[in-house]
């Protein structure tokens, strides 16, 4: 099966990863597997699904009252396949072209921003072990080498989602939108192909890339708060025969909040220091629109609401998800997290140590790692205190941040233009990286 031959249209109603009967008795099973009878109707047994789905959506609190209720609506995502089958070529109800376009003049004005915050919030989404899982399924990006390639790929393909409108058919936006969907469309055929077991096993990478492993748990058990019972229901799943496989929807406003969380959370510590209001709902508005594109159920995009409902949206999965998950990084998370921050120093102009991404993405959300401080090298002590002064203080002047922004276009444009001696050069530098680290 290639990537070309794949058309969106709905899937048998049989088929037991996408039909929405099998994602209901899903939903219904992994409840009823997990809580005690007692929770639920005498008679819900004798219900038919679509009712039983229905009363739990309604009581879900009931059964997790340790999950704030910003991120209830997730639980029922978990079960729910990443992609509907929209059409991309229909537009939502609700566009409002003069917020999309403010949405992508906001992305030119703050680019250098947007690609630290990309990284940090992607390095922050893949504390979730399932978020990662799919990636090492690909094998696409578990080196330094093919990390660079994928996600070159994908920052080419957000930029042309960004200068264009992905429901126009046949305009490049759409075409790598279209790109995007078949991608994921083939992972999750790979992942339903599959038992949990053979995906935990395939998801196992057996010489991890993880130097500083030991230090990074020592510092997330000391830093991390502490988690009541129940507040992360995808781990109370985990106990359920009905464990809900990745590429979900819930996955899917995952990467929509990797996107848009930081500009929310802590605009000034990723060096955007003027966006107004209107600029971060234009900014939100842009990224719910990807979300439908990208056929997500509505109900299920992270971006959706109003800017105050999505800040505490993200402040809510910020505290009582991500924090506790850094608490269980597995050696997958730092091999899988070298291989998206390591590659950035194989473009020009930039230098990029892992251990500094890592103690800004830690210093955003108020941790304190002081054993992977104390490990800097002159060299990487340096460069913190470099991007630190650049992100918190240097990019606040406008003309200051349109060189960065230059600077870093040049940067992509280069490497995505390198030639095969470049790329055989990038190729021995990543070998070298992973068999001498």
């Amino acid at each position: 099966m290639t990537i070309d031959n794949i058309t969106f249209k709905n899937t048998n109603k049989d088929s037991n990863c996408n039909s929405q009967h099998s994602s209901e008795y899903e939903y219904v099973a992994a409840f009823k597997n997990t809580f005690d009878g007692k929770l639920f109707p005498n008679d819900f047994d004798i219900w038919p699904v679509q009712e039983q789905s229905i009363w739990i959506n309604k009581n879900v609190a009931k059964f997790f009252p340790n999950t704030p209720e910003s991120l209830l609506d997730f639980i029922p995502a978990f079960f729910c396949p990443g992609d509907c089958g929209r059409s991309q070529e229909e537009k939502p109800e609700w566009l409002n072209m003069d917020k999309y376009r403010r949405g992508q003049r906001f992305v030119r004005d703050h680019y250098t921003s947007l690609l630290i915050s990309a990284i940090l919030g992607i390095m922050h989404i893949y504390s979730f072990n399932d978020a990662i899982k799919p990636m090492i399924l690909r094998e696409h990006a578990h080196t330094p080498y093919l990390g660079f390639k994928s996600y070159l790929s994908i920052i080419r393909r957000f930029l042309n989602w960004y200068n264009g409108e992905p429901w126009i058919k046949g305009s490049p936006a759409y075409n790598d939108m279209q790109l995007t969907r078949k991608m994921h469309l083939m992972t999750r055929a790979k992942l339903c192909n599959l038992d949990m077991e053979q995906i935990d096993n395939a998801s196992k990478i057996a010489e991890p890339w993880c130097p500083d492993h030991e230090i990074l748990v020592k510092d997330f058990a000391a830093a991390c708060p502490f988690e009541r019972s129940g507040q992360r229901p995808y781990m109370v799943f985990k106990k359920s025969s009905c464990t809900p496989k990745s590429l979900n929807n819930a996955d899917m406003a995952g990467v929509q909040c990797s996107f848009v969380a930081l500009f929310l959370l802590c605009p000034q510590s990723i060096g955007v220091h003027d966006a107004t209001d209107e600029d971060l709902e234009a900014f939100c508005h842009m990224w719910r629109c990807y979300g439908y594109c990208l056929g997500m159920e509505d109900e299920y995009n992270f971006c959706r609401g109003s800017l105050e409902e999505i800040k505490q949206r993200v402040r809510d999965l910020y505290q009582y998800w991500i924090l506790p998950n850094l608490k269980d990084v597995t050696p997958e998370w730092e091999h899988m997290t070298r291989c998206l921050v390591e590659p950035m120093n194989f473009y020009p102009f930039i230098y990029m140590p892992y251990k500094v991404m890592t103690l800004i993405s830690t210093d955003i959300l108020n941790l304190s790692m002081s054993d992977l401080y104390a490990s800097l090298s002159y060299s990487e002590w340096i460069a913190y205190k470099v991007w630190i002064f650049i992100l918190r203080y240097a990019l606040q002047f406008s003309t200051i941040r349109a060189a960065f922004n230059k600077v870093t276009c040049k940067a992509v444009d280069i490497a995505m233009n390198y030639g095969p001696e470049k790329q055989i050069e990038l190729q021995e530098k990543s070998r070298k990286q992973y068999e001498y680290s």
